[in-house]
């Protein structure tokens, strides 16, 4: 996220400081170690840009196993009214980075916390 004083970093074989800082971050999906969440929808904090079906966004939710978590407004719901646990908000925003599927996550202190993946996504 901060531009390189030396070395270089290549993903795919391309040297990403040839490219802008804007399009790295849009081929990128970091989770933090403490989760952040936009004020809104729980549909708005996994898609604010609008960019996936309800049905994409359910589906990426019930895979993560925090569907049933949700109060009864579903997607609809005021993300601050969600009583996610810390480690269901982590779950969260790996749910965000399943629905943008991109190629690179980046987990922040991944080692710090353990939250287990779901069996059906464990590499």
């Amino acid at each position: 996220m901060l531009e390189l004083s030396s070395g270089a970093i290549t993903i795919d074989g391309l040297d990403i400081s040839h490219i802008t800082r804007e399009d790295v971050r849009s081929r990128l999906t970091c989770i933090p170690q403490e989760p952040h969440f936009l004020t809104g929808t729980v549909r708005f904090n996994m898609d604010p840009l609008q960019l996936f079906s309800d049905e994409a966004i359910i589906g990426v939710l019930e895979k993560i196993h925090i569907r049933d978590s949700l109060p009864a407004e579903g997607l609809d719901a005021m993300m601050e009214k969600v009583p996610f646990s810390h480690g269901q908000k982590q779950l969260f925003c790996l749910a965000r980075a399943l629905l943008r599927r991109q190629k690179i996550v980046v987990l922040d202190e991944v080692s710090s916390r353990h939250v287990p993946l779901p069996p059906s996504n464990r590499v």
